[in-house]
């Protein structure tokens, strides 16, 4: 099936591509487990693109990172194709919603998505560097770790982001590839869940995970690099000096004060797309924060981020008839 719908997608691009500036999709990679961001401007070169279970990077972001914001694309300009899953395309409402991009300057080609793979958790079972391939089977990934085949069900190595998501089809889209994918959750409890799990623990304890976690930050700040709302990283907060809001130290309150920042200014704008927990080289579960801001978006003003195009979101905005407030 997969094989069908990459062939279909070649077959859309190659038909869209005259049309089109360029064409941003996922190519296969050096690591059998993780695909790369590819840029496709000619004919010749769509039969790099792929997808599957290893297209997990939200490409959406790269429509609007500088420079792209300090450069208006031209009148005459031709849209820029993009290959987006369900929660990818919600990062795409998000910035038509917020004016950084119009609707017709994006050839949408949305993917139903079953799920994104987690390396991490393929790691716990097999060292990494011993992986030669990796493929699908069905519901199985198959690794080919020179050694007898290891089948794991591809629920197993989903990455967290997945197990809970109630948009796998894109909710906005030119052309679809392959069929409707079945939702893995239909209600907030389920989507929820880790967030309900930290909730029941006590106030101390909480704390003491967070602590524990945020101790081992970087401040790499892949995390907001990777996000497609987080769009001011050229005058960030982190890092501008006049005015001065954080130093450079390395202590838990700094770490704390940056990402707290971070969730704070994405609250009624995230999708739940997992960038910014992906890409952390330190696997701290920085999502599951934007998750709470999500969970009490949903509860207290009926909200979910990404889709529709013509919603403004709570926090953008000032409604005097919110009766939940």
């Amino acid at each position: 099936m997969l094989e069908n719908d990459r062939n279909q997608l070649h077959k859309l691009v190659e038909e869209a591509l005259p049309e089109l500036d360029m064409m941003i999709g996922w190519a296969e990679s050096c690591d059998p487990l993780q695909t790369t961001p590819v840029f496709i401007r000619d004919a010749k070169s769509i039969s790099k693109l792929t997808l599957g279970p290893f297209c997990s990077q939200n490409l959406a972001g790269y429509l609007v990172k500088p420079p792209a914001l300090d450069a208006p694309p031209k009148p005459d300009a031709k849209p820029i194709g993009i290959c987006v899953k369900g929660c990818d395309s919600r990062s795409l409402v998000a910035l038509i919603q917020e004016k950084f991009i119009t609707r017709d300057r994006v050839r949408i080609f949305g993917i139903p998505c079953r799920g994104t793979v987690d390396f991490r958790k393929v790691a716990q079972r097999v060292p990494l560097a011993n992986v030669k391939s990796a493929t699908m089977e069905g519901d199985s990934l198959v690794i080919d770790d020179s050694g007898t085949p290891l089948r794991l069900d591809l629920e197993e190595v989903l990455a967290r982001k997945c197990l809970g998501c109630r948009y796998p089809n894109p909710v906005i889209q030119d052309v679809v590839i392959g069929q409707e994918a079945k939702p893995r959750s239909s209600s907030l409890a389920a989507t929820y869940r880790d967030v309900a799990a930290m909730d029941a623990k006590p106030l101390e304890e909480r704390l003491a995970f967070w602590q524990s976690e945020l101790d081992r930050c970087i401040r790499c700040y892949a995390c907001r690099n990777a996000c497609p709302l987080c769009v001011c990283q050229d005058r960030c907060i982190v890092e501008t000096r006049e005015p001065r809001w954080l130093t450079q130290r390395v202590g838990i309150p700094e770490k704390f004060l940056f990402h707290f920042i971070h969730a704070m200014h994405l609250a009624g704008r995230c999708t739940g797309c997992g960038e910014c927990e992906r890409v952390c080289p330190m696997d701290i579960p920085v999502t599951l924060i934007k998750e709470k801001l999500n969970k009490i978006m949903e509860e207290m003003l009926g909200y979910s981020a990404g889709l529709d195009p013509e919603a403004v979101p709570p926090l953008l905005t000032f409604n005097p008839g919110e009766t939940e407030i």
